[in-house]
């Protein structure tokens, strides 16, 4: 509806202009009248309006003192003017001030005047639609310009760029360069794609969007940040100040609106902008010391912080206590171990893939005894390769790993060599020749003369896992082997083991090896 207010100081005027048009049914909305112009100023400044009917002469203020403010206060509002025949010197004037047409209320005619509105209306829903799509088009540019700005400054963070990259960059963004010296900081969430698993916030991108949110906030406080989204839940920040207290607040804001904890790592201060990729590698360096430090902190970049090695332990030793099948010590030496690697000496890296080679330790000698690492009961729903691969601090990997021991040694005392049962062994024979096929449990159980129910129970008392969970064993260990050979496609290897869709694949693998399996690939074939 199109706003209109009537401003005459004659009430027969006013009162026959609200009864000769009608005005809703045109599309009209009559907000109010006015006896003169400082009552129409109030009326619009309280409701707003669209179209101004106004006499010129009218007392403490007039028409054209009327149309005069409307301009410098309201330029969109529409005067049309309401004159008498002795009044043309005056609606000269009006016009020159910006109304845009004048009716003579003695002469004036309903549909004229109706016409005379209609256009107006058109015109008005012209400029409304042009004013729309030019702050749509404005705003879109200012999202294009802060995006493109973002990628860049990530661009250069991230990767090594000359002194020409980095000039470009704050000449074609008009860069505002940090007071020297500078920071570069990185902040991750903690337990990222635990987080994104439990789907608390719906999707990642409105988790990042709402972390982002608070951080720009907090960030006017302190002047000279930037603000720039890496991935996988990590931030990055280019500050002029010490941004402990900027950091600190930060982090409690997370907690507070989130209950989430963030992590970040501080670089040395920096003396130039070419030195932003330098800056952002000592941030990701310190930032990995959470692995000893644990979650929520604030970690400055020290060089040589990881001046020694620890090396791993012996196999044999290892072997040994598990030949005794003495869980015990093996407790024991995982609690020395653990005390001995917690201070810290050894790179987060290095350390990891030492809990990886003990893993291999324990699955080797499973399988000795007829046992397969994959077909042990999960602890804390995980695989172990995942586990040690994608939990982020040594505590939980300790954690975890002296509680699947214990799930480990109830598992190797059950292993004997064992005559399956006919009805068994048939299953795991079809499963074995056929894990490329699409089968379904209440097939197999059908070709063996079985129910499906029954022959799931059954299949479960005996092994001690699931017929589908015995099969997906299977089919990832063929994808393991199949992985070592570089002629094959992720989406064929995923056909080859009886998956049609590739993702669904790679997400049951990444959930056993704790990587997808590009990564697999990429990490046995370099290791080798």
């Amino acid at each position: 509806m199109i706003r209109v207010l009537i401003a005459d100081d004659e009430i027969l005027v006013r009162v026959g202009l609200k009864t000769i048009i009608p005005w809703e049914q045109h599309g009209f909305e009559l907000i109010g009248e006015a006896a003169n112009g400082l009552e129409a100023l109030e009326l619009i400044r309280e409701r707003g309006c669209d179209i101004v009917l106004t006499d010129i002469r009218m007392p403490e203020c007039d028409g054209l003192t009327l149309i005069e403010k409307l301009k410098a206060e309201f330029p969109g509002i529409k005067c049309l003017i309401l004159s008498s025949h002795n009044d043309f010197e005056y609606v000269q004037k009006a016009l020159q001030l910006g109304a845009v047409d004048y009716v003579l209320k003695l002469t004036m005619e309903p549909g004229e005047l109706l016409d005379k509105l209609i256009a107006l209306k058109e015109r008005i829903t012209i400029e409304n639609e042009q004013q729309l799509q030019a702050s749509e088009r404005e705003f879109k540019m200012s999202v294009y310009s802060r995006e493109a700005k973002e990628k860049r400054l990530k661009e250069l963070l991230v990767k090594a760029c000359s002194p020409w990259d980095v000039e470009e960059f704050v000449r074609e963004f008009g860069f505002r360069e940090p007071v020297e010296p500078f920071y570069v900081v990185t902040i991750k969430l903690d337990r990222y794609q635990e987080e994104l698993e439990e789907n608390r916030f719906r999707s990642e991108r409105l988790l990042n969007f709402t972390v982002t949110n608070i951080m720009v906030e907090i960030g006017k406080k302190y002047d000279a940040c930037e603000f720039v989204e890496i991935d996988n839940g990590q931030f990055a920040i280019l500050t002029s100040i010490d941004p402990c207290e900027m950091l600190t607040e930060i982090g409690s804001a997370v907690q507070t609106f989130l209950q989430l904890s963030v992590s970040s790592g501080l670089s040395l201060p920096l003396a130039s902008l070419n030195d932003m990729h330098a800056g952002f590698l000592q941030a990701e360096e310190a930032l990995l010391h959470r692995f000893y430090q644990g979650y929520g902190g604030i970690i400055a970049y020290k060089p040589d912080r990881y001046p020694g090695h620890i090396g791993p332990q012996a196999d044999e030793e290892w072997l040994k206590l598990l030949e005794l099948r003495d869980e015990a010590g093996v407790l024991e030496r995982l609690n020395r171990w653990y005390a001995v690697s917690s201070t810290g000496q050894e790179h987060p890296d290095e350390l990891r893939e030492q809990w990886i080679r003990l893993v291999h330790i324990f699955a080797n000698y499973a399988a000795k005894l007829g046992g397969d690492l994959y077909s042990i009961p999960l602890h804390a729903d995980r695989y172990p390769f995942h586990a040690v691969r994608s939990l982020e601090t040594l505590q939980e990997i300790y954690d975890w790993f002296t509680g699947w021991t214990r799930v480990y040694f109830r598992y190797i005392q059950q292993l004997t060599v064992k005559v399956w049962r006919p009805e068994i062994q048939a299953v795991i024979e079809t499963i074995r020749s056929r894990y490329n096929e699409n089968l379904k449990v209440f097939e197999i159980a059908k070709e063996i003369g079985f129910t499906e129910n029954y022959l799931s129970v059954l299949f479960k008392k005996e092994t001690g896992e699931t017929i589908m969970d015995y099969l997906t064993r299977i089919r990832m260990d063929q994808a393991r082997e199949l992985l070592k050979d570089q002629s094959y496609k992720i989406y064929e290897i995923s056909e080859m083991v009886g998956y049609s869709d590739s993702n669904y694949f790679s997400k049951l693998f990444k959930k056993m090896e704790g990587m997808y399996p590009l990564e697999f690939r990429k990490h046995v074939l370099g290791r080798g």
